[in-house]
C-alpha cells in the first residue's frame, strides 16, 4: 500500500512553503508554544472541533496531545535527536492552531 500524498515534505515543513531559507526553530521557540497552548488551553478546548487548513483538531485531538505528545516532549526535553519531531509534531500544530483560532477570532 502506497502512503497518501501528504504536506509532510521535509522541504515545505522545514522551509517557508519551499520558498525561501529553511524555518530555525530552537528549542525554546519549541518551549514558548507549549506555554502559549497551556495558558491558552480553555480557549482552546472551547473552540474545538476547529479545521484549519484542512485538518480537523478535535477534543480527541487535544486529548492526545496532552497525555501522550507533551509528556512524550518532555522526557525527551534533553535529547537533540528527537527536535526535528518537536519540530512537527508540537512547533508546526501548535502554530498552525494559534494561526487558525487569530483568523477565526478576526472573522467574528
Amino acid at each position: 500500500m502506497k502512503h497518501p500524498p501528504t504536506e509532510c515534505d521535509r522541504t515545505l515543513i522545514f522551509t517557508n512553503k519551499g520558498k525561501g531559507k529553511p524555518i530555525n526553530v530552537t528549542p525554546e521557540a519549541v518551549a514558548k508554544s507549549v506555554a502559549w497552548y497551556e495558558q491558552n488551553w480553555n480557549k482552546i478546548s472551547v473552540a474545538l472541533p476547529i479545521t484549519i487548513g484542512g485538518t480537523t483538531y478535535t477534543a480527541q485531538w487535544q486529548h492526545i496531545f496532552d497525555y501522550q505528545t507533551l509528556p512524550a516532549w518532555r522526557s525527551r526535553k534533553a535529547s537533540k535527536r528527537s527536535h526535528g519531531l518537536r519540530v512537527a509534531y508540537i512547533y508546526l500544530t501548535l502554530t498552525r492552531l494559534f494561526k487558525g483560532l487569530t483568523e477565526r477570532r478576526a472573522r467574528r
